[in-house]
């Protein structure tokens, strides 16, 4: 199962880490595993390097478009696929690698950088629908 977190990166960050965006997963990864004393640190460096979801937005087209909504998540059983949208990340869990599903967020931005955690995985999520 990938575990997959979804930012929306502001304008300037992409045009300096759209073609090294290993810094920009390190960078990430960093603030994903800070310990809860840093929490205000960590909140300053999201702020200048990510935008915020719609969640309402997000949530009424995914309501829409696949009517299986509780709580923020939705449920994709085609896919497989649970996405969680919060302000700061969508979560999506899939037992794909790349589920079809991800192309519809890049109506929402196209600066959405997907990392997995995890398994050390990263990339910019338009890339992959080129």
């Amino acid at each position: 199962m990938r575990k997959y977190y979804i930012f929306i990166i502001r304008q300037e960050f992409y045009e300096n880490y759209k073609n090294n965006p290993l810094y920009l997963y390190k960078t990430l990864e960093k603030l994903y595993s800070l310990k809860i004393s840093d929490f205000g640190y960590g909140i300053s460096i999201y702020n200048q390097l990510c935008l915020i979801f719609n969640t309402e937005v997000l949530n009424n087209y995914f309501l829409r478009k696949f009517n299986n909504y509780k709580y923020n998540k939705h449920f994709i059983k085609s896919e497989h696929t649970i996405i969680e949208i919060n302000k700061t990340c969508i979560v999506l869990l899939t037992k794909y690698n790349i589920p079809k599903v991800m192309k519809n967020l890049l109506y929402c931005n196209k600066n959405l950088f997907v990392c997995d955690f995890e398994n050390r995985d990263y990339f910019w999520l338009q890339e992959q629908y080129i």
